[in-house]
């Protein structure tokens, strides 16, 4: 029996064009790293404009609470100052430290524009700095709202006139039982009182 051999292999040109699977891979690898390193710099517009709405609103939202601090301290040193007055006067200063913290944080925000590496400052802030403007809104306003209704109360307490004590009122009288548990009838049917 006579052995065949394999027909030798040929550069033809259709198989010149398709790469194997390892350069296909790489391949595939460098142009997703040159996209995403064409995104980075268009990206940074982006963030500007997200970060600048951002200090917009959170600077409307403590420019509201400072103007609701300002308006009840006056009401609150005007009531008798007790032990209750003083921890109203305290929260509200806690209130207004948070408010100052954060509207000093939002100050700082342009220099952070024109900084070298302002991409990782704008990210950084989008990322941490939003959730901790956050929680300071919500305490702040917790405090600011628990001092106005404290506020409301000794206001109403101190206008008003101590209510007197009133006597509870009299029992009404029970009409005399008979012996089938009912009331006592005249002959007509209503009840003797």
């Amino acid at each position: 029996m006579e052995r065949r051999r394999p027909a030798p292999l040929t550069n033809a040109p259709s198989s010149a064009t398709v790469p194997t699977v390892p350069h296909l891979r790489s391949a595939v690898l460098a142009f997703v790293l040159a996209a995403s390193a064409c995104d980075k710099p268009n990206d940074l517009p982006r963030m500007q404009d997200e970060l600048a709405a951002s200090v917009k609103a959170y600077r409307a939202r403590f420019d509201e609470l400072k103007r609701r601090a300002d308006a009840i301290e006056p009401r609150t040193h005007a009531l008798p100052q007790d032990t209750a007055a003083a921890s109203a006067l305290h929260t509200l200063g806690v209130a207004r430290t948070t408010i100052d913290q954060s509207l000093s944080h939002l100050q700082q925000v342009p220099t952070m524009l024109n900084a070298k590496d302002a991409r990782s400052l704008l990210q950084a802030w989008l990322d941490d700095k939003r959730h901790e403007l956050e929680a300071g809104v919500i305490e702040a306003a917790s405090e600011i709202e628990a001092v106005e209704s404290w506020t409301a109360v000794a206001e109403q307490r101190a206008g008003a006139p101590q209510p007197a004590v009133a006597a509870p009122p009299d029992p009404e009288p029970t009409p005399p039982m008979t012996d089938d548990h009912g009331p006592q009838t005249d002959g007509s049917g209503a009840p003797i009182r």
